[in-house]
């Protein structure tokens, strides 16, 4: 099918815009730890054991920011790791709701784009008593 690339800003207390290989084979979202502390992010104390394409498995850190491309908005879990190219997981494609044609090699819808809410209860507001 060959590459598909995407730019995409992201974005936390500031934004900057990346150019993103879409790699249906990861689950994960992975951007260097430059990026998350130029847009202001914190990553998360714990690490992570991950493996990667090329077999070898590392303790990756993680960070929350969102995520802007083809019009859509989406929030995501980004891994850092150190030296590698920008690289957009099947996890922020779903989030997305975005999928790679593989004939055009670009990305496009996969569903109406909607807010995924887990595990969130709504609670109907409340009702002010009239006293007689």
């Amino acid at each position: 099918m060959g590459h598909v690339y995407t730019e995409a800003r992201v974005f936390a207390r500031r934004s900057v815009t990346l150019r993103f290989l879409v790699d249906t084979g990861a689950t994960y979202t992975i951007v260097a730890p430059s990026v998350a502390q130029q847009i202001g992010t914190t990553p998360l104390p714990k690490r992570f054991r991950v493996s990667l394409a090329d077999g070898t498995e590392r303790n990756l850190k993680a960070c929350t920011m969102g995520i802007e491309t083809c019009g859509r908005t989406a929030p995501m879990t980004a891994l850092l790791l150190a030296g590698s190219e920008a690289l957009l997981g099947m996890e922020t494609l779903e989030a997305l709701g975005l999928r790679v044609n593989p004939s055009s090699r670009k990305l496009e819808p996969s569903r109406a784009q909607a807010a995924l809410l887990v595990s969130a209860r709504l609670t109907p507001p409340r009702r002010s008593r009239k006293r007689p």
